[in-house]
């Protein structure tokens, strides 16, 4: 009897077991995430030392970022008990830094940033504020919730043909997945491909599968994985990275094939005959 009540038990604490694992949220080097960091989930726009243009993807505990001459990767953490979070990056130089078609790719020497800031709000504006140390110095940040992330997502929204300079990307929806084919408009042959699927239909963000990569001026990957949102100004982001090598890219949305309609002319045109 005992020996049936030990094996009820530990059944019962399995399942519990089993329970908490499947609520867990990981980031993408295995480690697990608190809630309170999750309250970083977002995209931002801010700048190092008031100067420059920062954007940056933090989702459950990862952070992509870019400026004008590197891109970033690493970890995030948020102390709720004041509000401060930790940022751990590593900045890789830009080898391609196409601003034309916005397409960037960050592999080259890397360096260290450790930064720590506030979480706040101002203005029903989330921000993080504070400072940074690197090998060569310190200096301070400031970034700001762009407002994008409780947009709604679905397949749906990214079918059509986004453009760049010198580029096209097609999305085509399926029931559980869009799949995708970007191509050069010269005559260089880059051309890329992958997969996107949802990950939560209340947050902005996408799930991306890069399945290769070939042809393009860097970043010729195969198997690579990241994100892609579509932002407050429409555009399609795709944040995506292969070991060490990141890769950047937007689009511009796809032009309505919907008719504009005529509006109705409803004044009226009638003449009075009568007659006094």
């Amino acid at each position: 009897m005992r020996a049936a009540t030990l094996a009820i038990a530990a059944t019962l604490l399995v399942g519990c077991i089993a329970e908490e694992d499947k609520d867990k949220i990981t980031n993408e080097q295995g480690v697990t995430v608190s809630d309170p960091t999750l309250a970083l989930n977002g995209l931002w726009d801010g700048q190092f030392d008031q100067a420059g243009s920062l954007r940056v993807l933090i989702y459950n505990g990862n952070v992509y970022g870019l400026d004008e001459s590197r891109g970033y990767y690493g970890t995030a953490l948020l102390n709720n008990d004041n509000r401060t979070a930790t940022l751990a990056l590593t900045g890789y130089t830009l080898s391609q830094n196409d601003t034309a078609a916005k397409q960037y790719v960050a592999d080259g020497l890397n360096q260290d940033y450790s930064l720590n800031g506030l979480l706040y709000t101002v203005e029903a504006s989330p921000q993080l504020v504070g400072d940074f140390e690197n090998a060569i110095g310190t200096g301070s940040f400031v970034l700001t919730d762009d407002g994008t992330w409780p947009n709604n997502s679905a397949l749906s929204l990214l079918a059509g043909k986004w453009t760049a300079t010198g580029y096209e990307f097609y999305v085509e929806p399926l029931s559980s997945k869009a799949s995708f084919k970007g191509i050069s408009t010269d005559s260089s042959g880059c051309t890329f491909e992958g997969d996107i699927t949802l990950l939560d239909k209340n947050d902005a963000l996408y799930a991306v599968t890069l399945r290769e990569r070939k042809n393009c001026p860097a970043f010729n990957e195969t198997n690579a994985s990241g994100y892609a949102v579509i932002n407050s100004d429409g555009s399609l982001e795709l944040y995506l990275r292969k070991d060490t090598d990141l890769l950047f890219m937007t689009f511009t949305a796809p032009v309505s094939s919907t008719p504009v309609e005529t509006p109705t002319d409803t004044t009226d045109t009638t003449t009075d005959t009568t007659t006094l």
